[in-house]
């Protein structure tokens, strides 16, 4: 332990690391090798000394300098391996960072990244907007120019959501009880869901009467608030929309199926009951949500069947599918 640094020389290593950053040596030399190499106690204690917020300033400060992301050999060796060390490679640093990826002297000029950061934060703030006004999560089609101005930065439509932070499920403003004129509507909504026994999805009603409900409530989900209906949610909206084709097709919509979505059923038979008890008490047995494999296959079966499929049989518990490691 005679070799371990004090609090106070770790401190003044980190000062130098940051005077080293600029400093165009590509390899260890003499001593330096011992005072910053990973190979060493006092180089990998310093590296574990250093938080995330450290090194990527030092890379920020590069930045700074060069008025553009640096290439790795634009940095001093101790800082590219530190970085690479903790962020896996160079580009999941200079992301990390908030840099262009485009690294080098080829690489974008830091006011061209800072306008592309703007322009992004712009379009994102017109996804949450349309969010409000829509009453629902807005389609590609919704917001052409977004799609448009994005494309190059996200692979799938549900990735621009996420960004926005508008995949959350949190409910709108109440609109009260509707006229007594569209209690009719409702109720043939309602008929359909029990014969579904879930909520319906917009496509599995009369047009003509979703239509007019849409146009009185705003959006599909706030017409089923009116009836106390869940609305069948994709676990992963849009994800396979992306944003990338030069076809000139338009923009996928959802997918017709029902196999990757999460639904509440309204009615639950004895055999379903006992089935999804058993998963539950699975659950509490391993401290986690079962696998496929470690419920019987005859139950599993008969929830994957009543459910539409095993993440939805969870779903009615609460639960999320277990992903091991």
């Amino acid at each position: 332990m005679d070799n371990m640094l004090t609090e106070g020389e770790l401190r003044r290593r980190r000062r130098e690391l940051h005077a080293l950053a600029g400093q165009i040596e590509t390899e260890p030399r003499g001593r330096e090798a011992i005072r910053y190499g990973l190979d060493g106690p006092q180089g990998r204690q310093l590296y574990e000394s250093c938080s995330d917020q450290e090194l990527l300033d030092l890379l920020r400060e590069r930045a700074a300098a060069l008025g553009r992301s640096p290439a790795q050999n634009e940095v001093h060796w101790s800082c590219r391996i530190y970085l690479r060390a903790r962020f896996k490679n160079w580009p999941n640093a200079l992301r990390a960072a908030g840099l262009s990826r485009s690294a080098g002297r080829c690489g974008k000029r830091l006011e061209q990244v800072q306008a592309e950061e703007q322009e992004s934060q712009r379009l994102l703030a017109q996804v949450r907007e349309a969010r409000k006004t829509l009453g629902r999560m807005p389609h590609p089609s919704d917001l052409p120019e977004v799609l448009r101005g994005l494309r190059h930065q996200y692979k799938t439509w549900g990735e621009v959501l996420a960004a926005a932070g508008v995949l959350d499920t949190a409910p709108l403003p109440p609109l009260g009880p509707l006229e007594a004129e569209y209690k009719p509507l409702l109720e043939a909504v309602h008929r359909r869901a029990e014969e579904l026994n879930r909520a319906p999805l917009r496509r599995e009603v009369d047009p003509k009467t979703v239509e007019t409900l849409v146009r009185r409530c705003g959006s599909w989900r706030r017409v089923l608030e009116q009836l106390d209906l869940e609305p069948v949610r994709r676990i992963a909206p849009f994800s396979n929309t992306r944003l990338g084709d030069r076809s000139g097709k338009p923009p996928a919509r959802h997918r017709g199926s029902l196999h990757d979505c999460y639904y509440r059923l309204l009615r639950v038979d004895e055999t379903t009951a006992q089935d999804l008890e058993t998963v539950a008490e699975t659950a509490r047995r391993l401290g986690r949500p079962p696998e496929r494999r470690e419920i019987p296959l005859p139950v599993r079966r008969r929830l994957q069947d009543a459910c539409g499929s095993w993440s939805n049989a969870l779903y009615q518990l609460g639960l999320e599918p277990h992903r091991p490691g």
